[in-house]
Formats: C-alpha cells, sequence, structure tokens
C-alpha cells in the first residue's frame, strides 16, 4: 500500500494565514483525550491582512485546517475522525470563511528505518505498512512534526477532484510485507 503526507502547497502565494492560532490551539489540545477542551474555546480567528487572500482547501501551519470539501471527503474514508470548526474572518471584508481542524489518530507505525536530523525532526520518515493499513487517514505518532498521512485510496481520490493548495507527497514504507515479499521471490 502506499501512503503520503499531506503538505501545504507553497507555490500559492497568496494563501490565507491565520493569525494568533497557535496562541489559543496549544498542540496538547489536538488529542482524541483533549478535544472536548477545545469545546471552550473561541474558535474564530483573524487572518493576516492582504491585499487579497486565497482560501485554500488546507492550511499546513500553524495547525492543519481542512476546507469544507476536503472535510468532507476525508469522512467519506474515516467516518468517526472528529472534526471540530473553526472561522477564520477577515474583518475589513466583513468576510468569515469555515474551515475544520480534524484530530486524526495517532498511529505508532514508525519504522526503525526512519532518519532524523539532529534537533530530533524528521530527515527521512518511514512507517510500517502493516501498523498503518487500517487507517486511511491519521498522523504518526512518534515524531515532532504534526504530519497528516493519507492511503492511497484517499489520496486517488483527492487527486481526481480540483483542491487548490495542497500537495501529496510519497511517504516511504518498511515492513514484514516487503519482506514476505522478497523471500517469495528469493525461492
Amino acid at each position: 500500500m502506499n501512503y503520503f503526507r499531506l503538505a501545504q502547497d507553497k507555490r500559492v502565494l497568496h494563501a490565507v494565514e491565520p493569525d494568533g492560532i497557535a496562541r489559543v490551539i496549544k498542540k496538547e489540545y489536538l488529542t482524541l483525550e483533549r478535544m472536548n477542551e477545545l469545546d471552550a474555546i473561541d474558535r474564530q480567528f483573524s487572518v493576516v491582512e492582504k491585499k487579497h487572500n486565497d482560501y485554500i482547501d488546507f492550511i499546513e501551519r500553524p495547525v492543519a485546517l481542512f476546507s469544507d470539501v476536503l472535510k468532507q471527503l476525508i469522512e467519506k474514508y474515516n467516518p468517526n475522525c472528529p472534526f471540530k470548526p473553526v472561522i477564520l474572518a477577515e474583518i475589513t471584508k466583513s468576510k468569515q470563511t469555515p474551515y475544520w481542524l480534524a484530530i486524526p489518530p495517532k498511529i505508532a507505525c514508525l519504522a526503525p528505518e526512519t532518519e532524523f536530523h539532529r534537533d530530533g525532526t524528521v530527515k527521512k520518515l518511514v512507517i510500517e505498512e502493516a501498523l498503518a493499513a487500517p487507517y486511511p487517514f491519521f498522523q504518526v505518532e512518534g515524531i515532532h512534526e504534526p504530519y497528516v498521512v493519507v492511503n492511497i485510496e484517499l489520496a486517488e481520490s483527492i487527486l481526481r477532484r480540483s483542491f487548490r493548495g495542497l500537495r501529496l507527497q510519497q511517504v516511504q514504507t518498511a515492513g514484514r510485507w516487503q519482506e514476505l515479499f522478497a523471500q517469495t521471490k528469493g525461492e
């Protein structure tokens, strides 16, 4: 099975940028155990003022936000994934745009072949295919980066639509399935 990391497309120059969201929505709230604490937080945020804001379908940082249509597609593949609404407001233009904060399951599927930089960030991500197989949409447990990973079926579905502002980067896999395949080829 192939897996892909969702990433914001940096070629979109005027992508909307939420302002102050990292100060309010803390990383520790983005877990299944603490997600209910998000209900007590005002989740309306102004955006960085620009001449033009391009409301792309995936905002990667400072927290991953999904457009309404991307959220609906993800729900078809993972109906139990919790989402919390977030409003991005352009005050000067009296414009409000809904986005969704996802809380994908964190899966312990990090392969020993993963390489890290000295500061602990991922240099080369490798996941155990057998451990990731049941999940179409997840985050990798055990790394600092909040990478969102999708399986090939969801990735193909994303590519069949005209989503803007996102890229799919293939994630390397390892594991027993590859070992077993190599053993049967050698016999």
